[in-house]
């Protein structure tokens, strides 16, 4: 690791660390050289070390265990978005612009699961839908079986880092889940699952991404309307 020209940067010390991690094919869990080797290494200050250090630990890059020493954590895109949540959430312009990529990602799973999916899993579909009736019919909360139906959907897609994202795009609309859940509408959107789920058993592509288009939009129209 070649020592810092410009040694008061705190990103350029964040870049170099992690071009170390890379460079020594360091993976989750493996110790990384304590806080006195990093001075060394980098050539700046102990306070560039340790805001570099924390800023990493916060995105998940690092984990700083006190009295064990610093190792490589798991890091993962919720922890990263954790980063924006309190950011983004109220703000009108940002909750449009995740509302579009929701969107997005819902009407590719819908396809991506009926090119993927065995048929057999679809079943687990419809077990959310007969949960959401049953819910309904004893006046209970709505929001788990909801959000159970499309984070299937996402499973169902077989791509790990696709449902991981939509997981942390989804902890923006709970609000909204709970708004639209509310008397008539959990029926409404009951009907809009039975729909997608036949769409996608029938492996109608156009169909199912329809279906999903209209549902959303239900939900976009009730965050506009705040």
């Amino acid at each position: 690791m070649e020592t810092l020209i410009r040694k008061s940067l705190k990103d350029v010390a964040i870049e170099k660390i992690k071009q170390y991690i890379v460079e020594h094919n360091l993976k989750s869990g493996d110790p990384f050289p304590n806080e006195k080797e990093i001075i060394e290494l980098l050539g700046v200050s102990r306070t560039v070390v340790r805001e570099a250090l924390k800023s990493l630990e916060t995105v998940g890059i690092l984990k700083l265990k006190p009295g064990d020493g610093i190792f490589v954590s798991d890091a993962s895109l919720e922890q990263l978005m954790d980063q924006f949540y309190f950011r983004w959430f109220g703000n009108q312009q940002k909750m449009m612009e995740l509302q579009e990529i929701r969107t997005i990602l819902e009407v590719v799973a819908v396809e991506l699961v009926i090119l993927r999916a065995d048929p057999k899993a679809l079943e687990e579909l419809d077990g959310w839908n007969d949960k959401m009736e049953q819910a309904i019919r004893k006046s209970l909360p709505l929001v788990e079986q909801d959000i159970g139906f499309h984070r299937t959907l996402f499973k169902l897609t077989s791509n790990e880092t696709f449902y991981e994202f939509s997981e942390v795009v989804s902890k923006f609309f709970t609000e909204v889940r709970h708004k639209r859940l509310s008397s008539s509408g959990g029926h409404v959107t009951l009907e809009d699952h039975r729909r997608i789920t036949q769409s996608i058993k029938e492996k109608d592509i156009g169909q199912a991404k329809d279906h999903m288009l209209k549902h959303l939009a239900k939900s976009r129209a009730l965050k506009e309307s705040e």
